[in-house]
């Protein structure tokens, strides 16, 4: 099967599915990836009905919702090596089984371990959702499209989490959390269908392999990511994806719904409404930078320099969301998400500057920096409101001072982002 885009040489792509082929494609990709963000959002909703009918504290909640981070992250070095070598649609149908697995086991748990191994056993099974997505467009797609793709899968992203705010709330007192994580199990199968239909049985890459030898296939040896783990970009990109992006995803997936109900004292109702709104801009922002990052480049503004600004302008909103507190917090948490549906442009950035027969390790171990980022981060902020509870603080006070810790160190990161290139200097492999 072959991907062919018709255009005629002087018209530009409008947008990079211009065939049904090509269209199926994304979508095969996109709804396992919603199936997927569904999964790493909904503790934010079910999060008062697990803590009251298993009595489990902030510390453990953390812990719980950082377990699914913690099987995504685990697989991440070896799934790169399997999109590499047996291309994503083996790779994400046979992993997305797990997903299956994992749901029915949360569903059924009586006690916290038992959750507990349900959410890990989800993450290992989703854990392929977005990075298949990426080894395939960077194969199939012009490398100038990949940031708006990837915008797009982001879109599907959002909607996820948008479906397992105020909806699932809405349905929560019918089907409970057990119900809830039934049908998550359905919608996964469903899922894995669409993926064997709607992507090739194999990756096609073309044969010169950007200077790559495609009969050595990757292993898992010091060779074959001595060229990942010694770019001087993925390192200065790092600590903007484990801290920034990675704990975006720890607020957005879990905090954001404690800290509405807690300190702002909004009933789980409001708190729920205001996480729909949240990320139905989030889908909003995504769809925006799909769009109009073509024509921002026609205006030299290039992905990377609009990642700067975005990343910046995120900063400074969310000292606003967490501490310039009112009836219109919510203003604050919207404009903070349409800064941070930049993050994802980092993904696609860090895959430009190697060759296509390196994508899967590439997305992969940028990825894994992400959940180490968003573990460290959804885990730590509950331990510290703990111990800020423990101490005698107010919960309020535990939240301020953890939120604060949180933005200090996206801060150091952020340096670190715009001075790094003074001194380590580097250069994309696939000049665009």
């Amino acid at each position: 099967m072959s991907f062919h885009w018709r255009r005629s040489p002087n018209t530009p792509i409008a947008l990079p599915l211009d065939t049904k082929v090509a269209t199926k494609l994304f979508l095969s990709f996109a709804f396992a990836y919603l199936i997927s963000y569904a999964f790493r959002s909904i503790n934010a909703v079910i999060a008062p009905e697990l803590m009251h009918d298993l009595h489990i504290s902030n510390s453990q909640l953390g812990l719980l919702s950082a377990a699914y981070f913690v099987g995504f992250g685990a697989t991440q070095i070896p799934l790169g090596l399997c999109l590499d070598r047996f291309g994503p649609r083996l790779t994400e149908i046979s992993l997305m089984m797990f997903a299956i697995l994992g749901a029915l086991v949360f569903s059924w748990a009586d006690d916290f371990t038992g959750l507990l191994i349900g959410r890990v056993l989800i993450g290992i099974g989703v854990s392929s959702c977005l990075m298949a997505a990426f080894s395939g467009f960077r194969t199939w797609f012009p490398v100038e499209r990949q940031g708006q793709l990837a915008s797009g899968m982001l879109v599907f992203g959002a909607s996820g989490a948008l479906i397992t705010s105020w909806p699932v709330h809405a349905v929560l007192p019918y089907l409970g959390w057990r119900g809830i994580f039934i049908a998550m199990a359905t919608l996964s199968g469903l899922a894995i269908i669409g993926l064997y239909f709607g992507l090739p049985i194999k990756t096609k890459t073309s044969s010169h392999a950007e200077g790559q030898n495609l009969s050595e296939k990757p292993t898992f040896s010091w060779s074959s990511y001595k060229p990942i783990l010694t770019n001087a970009f993925f390192w200065r990109i790092f600590p903007l994806g484990t801290f920034c992006y990675g704990g975006f995803i720890a607020i957005q997936t879990l905090w954001l719904g404690p800290w509405l109900t807690i300190v702002m004292e909004y009933p789980a109702e409001t708190a729920s409404q205001i996480l729909f709104l949240f990320n139905a801009v989030l889908l909003f922002a995504y769809a925006m930078n799909a769009i109009f990052l073509p024509k921002l480049a026609r205006y030299g503004i290039t992905t990377l320099r609009y990642l700067i600004w975005m990343v910046g302008a995120a900063l400074v909103l969310q000292g606003c969301a967490f501490y310039l507190r009112s009836s219109w917090v919510w203003v604050w948490w919207c404009l903070l998400a349409v800064a941070c549906a930049s993050y994802v442009l980092a993904q696609s950035l860090i895959v430009s500057y190697f060759p296509k027969t390196f994508s899967g390790r590439v997305s992969t171990s940028y990825n894994l920096t992400l959940f180490i980022g968003a573990f460290i981060v959804q885990w730590g902020i509950g331990y510290l409101v703990d111990l800020g509870i423990g101490a005698g603080w107010s919960r309020t006070s535990a939240f301020d001072v953890a939120l604060g810790v949180y933005l200090a160190i996206q801060a150091l990161g952020y340096i670190w982002f715009l001075v790094s290139p003074k001194f380590f200097p580097s250069t994309p492999t696939i000049k665009e």
